[in-house]
């Protein structure tokens, strides 16, 4: 039982600094979908969600670097 709750708590720290890399304007609804969290397939959809915002970031950045060229 207490391996299990580690392993929960450690998952719950890495969406939390997954979520302080995503964009301010966008970080409030991530943390409500944490909050709201009813398990642990439910965490780890909202960070397959998380993976996407950061993908598109990148690519916003990347897209924006290649126009100031």
């Amino acid at each position: 039982m207490m391996n299990k709750e580690r392993k929960f708590i450690e998952l719950f720290a890495t969406v939390e600094y997954l979520i302080s890399l995503v964009e301010p304007s966008k970080r409030e609804k991530f943390k409500e979908a944490l909050e709201n969290a009813e398990s642990v397939e439910e965490v780890y959809e909202l960070i397959k969600a998380i993976k996407l915002q950061l993908g598109i970031q990148g690519a916003k950045k990347y897209v924006l670097g290649l126009s100031n060229e």
